[in-house]
């Protein structure tokens, strides 16, 4: 993974306005990071791919989209990770999942049908119906298309 990619998608993901992106799971006993622009972010993804077996993983929400992510706090079991006792991620039927590794990236979201599935397993969540669909599946594929083409760029070179 190469800035030549690590870049487009960061801008991508910030080029519509309002982007909320939040780290998917904080460092033990820290706030997990938010991220204000695509400058932030891109040396966030290069720092942690940078690391052997790194990977960045993070969540990205629009205004559009209508849901919203939600903080859980993940209590670590006591004496697992001596020192620490807990870390955060975040909910949401509709988060768009970022994971960049060395070896590529992987954007994904959950679908109406699948969220609408899992409803009984995961009460506290906002119900399904609160989030624009339509736009969730729309950010996915743009930012799918921005990672695609700026491989197949990298790949003529």
């Amino acid at each position: 993974m190469t800035a030549a990619t690590i870049r487009p998608l960061a801008d991508a993901i910030f080029a519509k306005p309002g982007a909320q992106v939040l780290e998917a799971y904080s460092a033990l006993d820290c706030e997990p990071m938010q991220f204000a622009s695509a400058d932030a972010l891109a040396a966030f993804i290069e720092e942690k791919i940078a690391a052997a077996r790194g990977m960045a993983y993070f969540y990205v929400v629009y205004p559009d989209m209508l849901g919203r992510a939600c903080r859980k706090t993940i209590h670590l079991k006591p004496d697992a990770v001596p020192g620490h006792t807990l870390r955060y991620t975040w909910e949401g039927w509709g988060l768009i999942s970022v994971q960049v590794q060395a070896a590529g990236i992987r954007i994904s979201a959950n679908s109406e049908t699948r969220a609408n599935t899992w409803v009984p397993q995961y009460p506290e969540f906002d119900p399904p119906d609160t989030w624009n669909w339509r736009a969730v599946g729309s950010h996915v594929r743009r930012l799918q298309r921005v990672v695609k083409k700026s491989a197949d760029t990298k790949n003529i070179d």
